[in-house]
């Protein structure tokens, strides 16, 4: 059974009491807890125009799945950003929306869990700037 394993340390010195936080997840097939994801897409692109493209387009082949999506800004320069949104796919029918749901600037990276449901689960993404600027993406399924 392939193993998928995520660990996270925080500490933080922001308040007056010191703070640390680890905790590590195994990725396992939804509803599974024994079943590893057998699944691994790595994708490194570069992005040259301020147009929001799909990162991860849902089809409809992909039914409702259970994912696990790592992204990652590995520019140097912290003021270039990607904005990271959900929504629908560029070019639908429908108007195109999109809620974002952060920003990763240069050296910023996050692991979310995503399922594809439907037409507006696309992940998107809008660089900050028009000259080339590369994301690095993971899917584990």
């Amino acid at each position: 059974m392939p193993t998928t394993t995520a660990t996270i340390a925080l500490s933080s010195d922001a308040t007056d009491s010191a703070l640390s936080v680890s905790n590590t997840a195994t990725f396992f097939k939804a509803g599974s807890g024994t079943s590893g994801m057998d699944t691994m897409t790595s994708v490194s692109k570069v992005l040259e125009s301020l147009n929001q493209v799909d990162l991860l387009a849902y089809t409809a082949a992909d039914g409702a799945t259970h994912n696990f999506l790592y992204i990652n800004n590995p520019s140097t320069d912290v003021t270039e950003y990607f904005r990271i949104g959900l929504g629908t796919a560029s070019g639908s029918t429908s108007p195109q929306e999109t809620e974002e749901i952060g920003r990763l600037y240069g050296g910023d990276w996050m692991l979310i869990p995503y399922g594809a449901a439907d037409a507006n689960s696309d992940v998107m993404i809008t660089p900050s700037v028009a000259t080339a600027m590369t994301v690095e993406y993971m899917l584990f399924n």
